[in-house]
């Protein structure tokens, strides 16, 4: 796997510009936060979301996305314990990873394929709001 920052220059505006079919390589971590509980932290090659309700593994059940600071491959694969006091103190485990295709893109929404070992299959993430997106597995 290709090891780089986001080609989106951590701007939740600037998706535009992928290309067909460019691959990069996801993240999921199951994350129990003391202050936000659980959720799953979905990693697109940089970019990142909350997703409270969890990755949807379900034909079209929409969830809530929030999206949150960029991070580094090393801080999406991180797993242990932050320390209370700390931004996202809790418990931190990777679920899955593997390889995303990135289908289409623009700044409200972003078409992808995820190849993992438990996520698998196209998904949708619509811009709603703000720094909230809905977040969908499409068949």
């Amino acid at each position: 796997m290709v090891h780089r920052t986001t080609k989106w220059n951590d701007c939740v505006d600037c998706r535009e510009g992928l290309t067909m079919d460019e691959k990069g390589e996801f993240v999921i971590r199951r994350h129990h936060a003391k202050r936000a509980g659980l959720h799953d932290d979905l990693h697109l090659d940089g970019e990142s979301w909350a997703i409270p309700k969890l990755v949807p593994t379900q034909i079209n059940r929409r969830v809530l996305a929030i999206k949150t600071t960029f991070h580094t491959p090393e801080q999406a694969r991180f797993e242990g314990t932050i320390p209370d006091g700390s931004y996202g103190a809790g418990t931190c485990e990777v679920v899955d990873e593997g390889e995303v295709v990135f289908i289409s893109s623009s700044p409200t929404h972003i078409f992808f394929q995820l190849h993992g070992n438990h996520y698998t299959g196209n998904y949708y993430l619509r811009r709603w709001e703000g720094n909230k997106w809905l977040l969908w597995k499409k068949p």
